[in-house]
Formats: structure tokens, C-alpha cells, sequence
């Protein structure tokens, strides 16, 4: 359960850096292979530090505690952020965006 909250605030804070990238960083300029590539670097880079922070008493005994969990934290934060940048982030960063240029 513990590793399941992990990932689920990993790939939130994910979505929120991707989306700030996109629209702060980029002006909404970015390419989609740009995006994808920056989102998996992120994922990475977080999956790498999960591997090693969490405890493996964390991880289900069927699962092995081998690096090649870092692939599957990968691909789990990588599926994960997409649905929390569209839904929740995104819409919220544009509000911000309007309000700002409004002002």
C-alpha cells in the first residue's frame, strides 16, 4: 500500500513539473517528442530514487527486489502522470496563466 501512495505523489509532482515545462519553460512551444522525452527522463530519474529509498519489506513478496524494478517504476510513474497533468494539473495552470495576464 505504502509503495502505491509513492508512486501515486511521484506522478503528481511529475505532472506538475511536465506541466509548469510546458507552459512556463516553453510558452507551449514544445514538441511532442520533446514532452515524452522530458516526462521519461523525469520518471527515470524518480523511479531510480524510489528504488532505492523504498524498503524491499515495501515491495510484494511475487516481486523480486532486482534493478529491474526501476523499469517497472519507470513505466508505472510514466502512465500514471498522464492522466493526473490532463485532468487536475493542467486545467489549473491555465487558470493561473489567464488570471496573470488579466491582471
Amino acid at each position: 500500500m505504502s509503495l502505491a501512495i509513492i508512486l501515486l505523489v511521484c506522478s503528481s509532482f511529475i505532472a506538475l513539473v511536465m506541466e509548469l515545462y510546458k507552459k512556463r519553460v516553453r510558452g507551449d512551444k514544445a514538441k511532442e517528442g520533446e514532452i515524452r522525452t522530458a516526462a521519461l527522463a523525469l520518471c527515470s530519474a524518480h523511479a531510480y530514487v524510489i528504488y532505492r529509498v523504498v524498503d524491499a519489506s515495501a515491495i510484494d513478496d511475487s516481486l523480486y527486489n532486482s534493478p529491474f524494478l526501476v523499469v517497472l517504476y519507470t513505466i508505472a510513474l510514466y502512465l500514471l502522470q498522464l492522466p493526473a497533468c490532463m485532468a487536475f494539473w493542467k486545467p489549473l495552470i491555465k487558470r493561473m496563466i489567464k488570471r496573470r495576464v488579466h491582471e
